[in-house]
């Protein structure tokens, strides 16, 4: 899916008062539909000027899977992306949130 014409400038607008037009932007996406429109609007708004990433915690069996999706997601639209894992001495088992 891509945005639409208006809802795209409307955002390069607001990416524009907060950082210079045509400059690179980094995003973080968790592969949740908030972050995955951050990164459809990005692409949109920036193209070849995005790069995104994905921080897989390792906490749950399916976050592997998800951080895979989002990889394919960027594949699809041109954006570079990488997987990153955390490596836990000993997992946390609350405030995981």
């Amino acid at each position: 899916m891509v945005p639409g014409p208006a809802l795209i400038e409307r955002f390069r607008a607001d990416l524009d008062a907060l950082t210079a037009p045509g400059e690179r932007l980094g995003v973080a996406v968790s592969g949740g539909p908030d972050s995955l429109a951050l990164l459809l609007l990005a692409a949109a708004a920036r193209p070849g000027a995005v790069e995104a990433a994905t921080v897989d915690h390792a906490l749950r069996p399916e976050s592997r899977a998800e951080a895979e999706m989002v990889a394919g997601v960027c594949e699809r639209l041109g954006v570079p992306h990488a997987i990153l894992t955390a490596e836990w001495a000993e997992p946390p088992a609350t405030g995981i949130q």
